[in-house]
């Protein structure tokens, strides 16, 4: 009990590492436009850069969208409406996601992880060619979202702040706006490339690694590929993926150790390695030293295309 009393947050790696996460996407999206004013090509190649660009910047979006599940944790301030407040500025406003509508949706994938109830199921389906197609053309964006509104509509209470019945999310239509006005203003500096590279990262790459990155978490290497695991259950499946420079970025926020956050999901991710390393001294560490692995290793087990 005195070691878990004693995880209490680093609050300098979390802000460390969040805006950190801003700065790698300003330093993009510089990239992006520099490259893209340089380059003196047809629409073609224009159409190329942008989809390369979108990459990146989509990549550094889904750092910052790790951050929204701390949030939802109440782990980016000591107060919890303050740190509601922060995940909403900070994270929401790029991603579109106000954290008090994500945490009902996300306790919910807690307490159901494995179950036909799982409202976050990205894992239910195969890593296959249609997986990807679905991912990157945003068909299983608006699937998610459909399934995301079904749970809040069905818990929202409008004095949360929270996208009820019949209401609109303020968090969503402000970060519209704003992901809206950088494309506007890319366009109008003449940046097109930017702005073809900001949209492509924010609608297509940023849903298709969130989804990715879900799959290989919580999707058993033994599941079945014709099994729908809407009717049947999947069973809770868990990974640790290490402390590499990929699994701190594509795992930021202490999802390289996802296994650790659903056994006490209170604790901060700037703690998760002191938790590793206490565990590794008892009795489960048989168990953790049999679900390690890497992010690669695990997509090959699970790739189907």
């Amino acid at each position: 009990m005195d070691f878990r009393r004693s995880l209490t947050p680093r609050w300098s790696v979390v802000w460390a590492t969040l805006l950190g996460g801003h700065l790698a996407l300003a330093l993009s999206a510089g990239l992006v436009a520099a490259v893209g004013s340089a380059v003196d090509a047809g629409w073609a190649a224009s159409a190329g850069l942008a989809v390369a660009g979108g990459a990146l910047i989509g990549f550094w979006l889904h750092y910052l969208m790790t951050y929204l599940h701390e949030g939802a944790h109440y782990n980016l301030a000591p107060d919890r409406e303050t740190s509601d407040r922060l995940t909403n500025t900070f994270v929401g406003l790029f991603v579109g996601m106000n954290v008090k509508a994500y945490r009902k949706v996300h306790f919910e994938h807690h307490r159901y992880l494995g179950t036909t109830r799982d409202p976050e199921r990205s894992y239910f389906a195969p890593l296959n060619l249609r997986f990807l197609v679905e991912g990157f053309t945003g068909v299983r964006l608006v699937r998610a979202l459909k399934g995301y509104r079904e749970v809040v509509r069905g818990k929202a209470r409008p004095q949360d702040g929270e996208a009820g019945s019949g209401s609109v999310d303020g968090v969503f239509v402000v970060a519209a706006l704003f992901n809206g006005a950088i494309v506007v203003c890319s366009l109008w500096a003449g940046a097109v490339v930017l702005a073809l590279a900001w949209a492509t990262g924010q609608l297509l790459f940023l849903p298709l690694l969130n989804t990715v990155r879900q799959v290989l978490e919580h999707r058993s290497e033994f599941a079945d590929d014709l099994t729908d695991y809407s009717v049947v259950p999947h069973g809770p499946v868990n990974r640790l993926f290490g402390d590499g420079l990929f699994a701190a970025v594509f795992g930021a926020a202490g999802f390289n150790r996802h296994l650790l956050h659903h056994w006490d999901p209170s604790v901060s991710f700037t703690r998760l390695k002191d938790v590793e390393r206490f565990l590794m001294d008892t009795d489960v560490a048989p168990l953790l030293q049999r679900r390690q692995t890497t992010y690669f290793r695990t997509w090959r087990q699970l790739d189907r295309i």
